[in-house]
């Protein structure tokens, strides 16, 4: 077994240990250990053009470590948390529906806005809003401090036209945090794999590496994951 080989494998089995269940809405709580690392690159929506991206470990191994501990703990039915209730939560997702219903791509639905709001433990979500570059939903703990940044696409191409979508959207993540893609009706898990498998087949381990602290989360209409995928680590991910 060559080196690489073996690295892709040992990825696999963290990945699969770290993410069982996630996406699902079987109240599954995340692992114990250490908490997830704070997300100290996803800048505020006006500072989304002058911030650095966070600085991550060289390693793969620690590099998905890292980010399946931030995936699980924000995910909406594993880890993450929803801290917003009544008139509040409904005032959020109208905002992420109207805001999505007027960009390219089908309507955001109300399901996958609700899920769009769920993060880590302790923190409240923003909604950036409207005509706002990167996150549309931003994470804060209880002293201000940002936590997590997730963007959220609609999605209802042809499947070879994703790896341009996903390279023009992390640019305005600086390349971290959670892109959250709402497919189209009728995209199974595997058409998800295969649309990540495109995005790698066209690129180098090099290019690969300015998506390394970032991962995706797919969802059908109604809200039913189909795969979380690290677009800087080949082959790494989550189906279904």
């Amino acid at each position: 077994m060559s080196s690489r080989t073996g690295t892709s494998a040992f990825l696999a089995v963290v990945l699969s240990v770290v993410l069982a269940g996630c996406g699902t809405d079987s109240g599954t709580q995340p692992p114990a250990g250490p908490s997830p690392s704070p997300a100290t690159a996803a800048p505020a929506a006006s500072e989304a053009a002058s911030v650095e991206p966070e600085a991550a470990p060289v390693n793969p191994v620690e590099v998905l470590a890292r980010n399946t501990r931030r995936a699980y703990a924000a995910c909406g039915g594993c880890g993450g948390v929803l801290a917003l209730s009544g008139v509040d939560l409904q005032a959020a997702i109208d905002s992420l529906v109207a805001e999505h219903s007027k960009q390219a791509g089908p309507p955001l639905t109300r399901k996958n806005a609700e899920l769009a709001l769920y993060g880590p433990s302790g923190t409240t979500p923003k909604v950036a809003g409207d005509n706002v570059q990167g996150y549309d939903v931003l994470f804060y703990d209880a002293s201000g401090k940002l936590m997590l940044g997730r963007q959220v696409k609609t999605f209802a191409g042809k499947p070879n036209q994703f790896p341009n979508r996903l390279r023009a959207a992390a640019p305005t993540m600086k390349y971290d945090g959670e892109l959250l893609v709402q497919v189209a009706p009728g995209v199974d898990a595997a058409a998800v794999e295969g649309m990540m498998k495109g995005f790698w087949g066209n690129r180098s381990d090099a290019r690969l590496a300015a998506y390394q602290n970032m991962w995706v989360a797919f969802r059908s209409p109604d809200g039913r994951p189909l795969g979380l995928w690290m677009p800087g680590a080949r082959g790494m991910g989550v189906p279904g």
